[in-house]
């Protein structure tokens, strides 16, 4: 359960840290070069601990949810599962079905300056709100997940 605090804690600051400032300085840059900085960081991001923090604790979370159901304990599963089950859907869930799709689409459009330009107008705001959803689910998740042990 330790491992999963943590992780669910570094992920929800690894978030935090866009939410705050990352995409308010991209925000500030001309439009092409703010796309076009996102797009680095999407590429380099995949690249590091980022990852395999993703993934495991994707499936960290995903193993707890299971067990909390196989072998439930008072006080512990309720909001282990609740932490658990938050964690799949505001993280792993917003991340795969809208950041990644956002992102993707932003890649796509490298090449063409003027479209370009013009998705990043609406892809800030629509990145950012699902991000907070994100920020907001794993550091939610990684209360949830103290308080259930004790």
């Amino acid at each position: 359960m330790l491992i999963l605090i943590l992780m669910s804690g570094l992920m929800a600051g690894i978030y935090f840290t866009f939410s705050v400032f990352v995409m308010r300085a991209l925000g500030e840059l001309p439009p092409v070069q703010g796309a076009q900085a996102m797009n680095r960081i999407n590429d380099v991001i995949v690249k590091t601990l980022f990852l395999p923090l993703f993934v495991v604790s994707s499936i960290g979370m995903a193993a707890l949810l299971v067990w909390s159901f196989i072998d439930p304990e008072p006080g512990i599963s309720v909001p282990a599962a609740t932490a658990a089950a938050i964690y799949l859907a505001g993280m792993t869930g917003v991340t795969a079905f809208g950041n990644v799709p956002l992102n993707n689409r932003l890649l796509r459009l490298a090449g063409e300056h003027q479209s370009l330009a013009d998705y990043w107008h609406d892809y800030q705001p629509a990145w950012n709100r699902l991000n907070h959803i994100r920020t907001l689910s794993c550091l939610i998740s990684c209360v949830l997940l103290m308080l259930s042990t004790g």
